[in-house]
């Protein structure tokens, strides 16, 4: 037992030293593997790091990440978060808060096009604060609700951080995927109940200062505290508009995600169908160019590579601590040791809060699910179930100060003071933590749809 401490503090202080220095996540854990591998279990067996590899390379489950990277940077070129966005306000901008409200809702939408929690948040953010803030919405309290929203890119289907959760530890990708659905929509739901219940006990948040006393969930609207024209106004408002604009998109989002909930095709295949119907999109509204295809296939090709090498790293990883007994001895050891499988849970919610505020979603599976994994399975807990609150918890630490990357992302978007942003991200925090405690009580709220399938 003293053995399986001391090679897990020496393999957690390399990594951190190796971080530490500016090395990226993938490089610190493909060298810890090597130097693990070879000093506790032997160099004859470092070669075995290349048939890991070339596995990868020629698995299909590579290809889901990439054609779903390709789909949403097609459509987010060709300003189809920027379409969803205006219908949806047009609809509810007679609300009280209706923008934020349509900010959350266009969020939840895209973040079922595209799978990246800091994608959607910048997406969505380039045209809603603009739009807020134009309305007299408090700037800070406009960036939250993008920050907040955002977080859903990781969580609704077609999730890149379930992917590489399910690649890690051989669950169901299809699955996973379907498990991010309800708890994506119950938060989206929640966060636009925080909207309504935050601007009725403070309407200075959306300009109404003057206002404030008449009450009223329809006392003055974001349409008649315009005080400029701008470009939703100017926009055709008949509903066949509207549909030409959002229908396509809905569409797709319906066809993807029903074809692996159904069976019909399975999550590679959905994403390959998910490519095609983004190029029609955009063929038939005429939004695809050279620029587009060119700037499009360039991003796919850097951020799918860059995914795969951190996938190839971690498994790398997982297979030392496989091979060291280190996942096995430490499960036999909390379980033996009679601690409460909830005190475990919690622990573990805080390191990935910390985590998330640090790194990439897909780093942080990546680093941590080969030690924890193993363990949270002995402890009865559902891999499906543990895939979903471990991607809250990182969604949670996303916009969590003082280094949540969602925060730095707005930042660039927006170019507003950090203090700003910080100030209206934190009641989304309070409200992604009462969604992980539903979870916590009622985890059937992630199992109910793929136990269905």
């Amino acid at each position: 037992m003293n053995d399986m401490i001391l090679m897990i503090v020496f393999v957690v202080i390399l990594l951190l030293i190796t971080l530490a220095i500016g090395a990226p996540v993938s490089g610190s854990m493909g060298f810890t593997a090597i130097v693990c591998m070879a000093m506790f279990v032997g160099m004859k067996f470092v070669p075995s790091f290349a048939t890991t590899a070339y596995g990868q390379v020629v698995s299909a489950n590579q290809l889901i990440a990439p054609l779903f990277i390709m789909m949403a940077e097609f459509l987010t070129r060709g300003n189809i978060a920027q379409d969803i966005y205006y219908v949806i306000n047009k609809w509810l901008k007679k609300l009280k808060g209706g923008l934020a409200i349509s900010t959350t809702i266009a969020c939840t939408i895209f973040a079922a096009l595209c799978g990246s929690s800091p994608a959607t948040a910048a997406a969505i953010g380039k045209v809603s604060i603009d739009e807020m803030t134009k309305r007299r919405y408090r700037k800070s309290f406009a960036i939250g609700t993008v920050a907040g929203g955002g977080t859903l890119g990781i969580m609704i289907p077609p999730s890149l951080t379930f992917v590489q959760f399910g690649i890690l530890t051989e669950t169901s990708i299809v699955k996973l995927l379907m498990a991010g659905l309800l708890p994506g929509i119950m938060l989206a739901v929640l966060m636009c109940v925080s909207v309504v219940i935050r601007v009725r006990f403070n309407p200075a948040l959306i300009g109404e200062e003057k206002y404030a006393s008449r009450g009223g969930m329809f006392a003055l609207d974001d349409e008649q505290r315009a005080t400029v024209p701008n470009e939703m106004d100017q926009r055709k408002t008949s509903i066949g508009y509207d549909l030409k604009l959002a229908l396509p998109a809905v569409a797709l989002i319906v066809i993807v995600i029903g074809c692996m909930y159904m069976g019909i095709a399975t999550p590679t295949e959905a994403a390959g169908i998910g490519v095609f119907g983004a190029i029609i999109i955009l063929l038939l509204m005429k939004r695809m160019n050279g620029k587009v295809f060119l700037n499009t296939m360039v991003a796919t090709t850097s951020t799918s590579s860059m995914m795969l090498f951190m996938m190839i790293t971690g498994l790398c990883l997982s297979q030392v601590i496989t091979r060291l007994g280190i996942a096995s001895d430490l499960a036999a050891m909390i379980i033996s040791s009679g601690v409460n499988r909830w005190v475990v849970m919690l622990i573990l919610y805080i390191l990935w809060f910390v985590l998330g505020m640090l790194m990439s979603p897909g780093s942080m599976v990546v680093l941590t699910i080969p030690f924890v994994f193993p363990t949270l399975v002995a402890l009865g807990f559902d891999p499906l179930w543990i895939g979903v609150v471990s991607t809250l918890c990182v969604e949670i630490g996303m916009i969590t100060p003082p280094v949540g990357l969602n925060l730095f992302v707005l930042k660039n978007t927006t170019k507003a003071e950090m203090g700003s942003i910080i100030k209206g991200s934190l009641p989304y925090v309070a409200v992604l933590l009462l969604g992980l405690a539903i979870l916590n009580f009622f985890p059937q709220i992630a199992l109910v749809i793929p136990n269905s399938m």
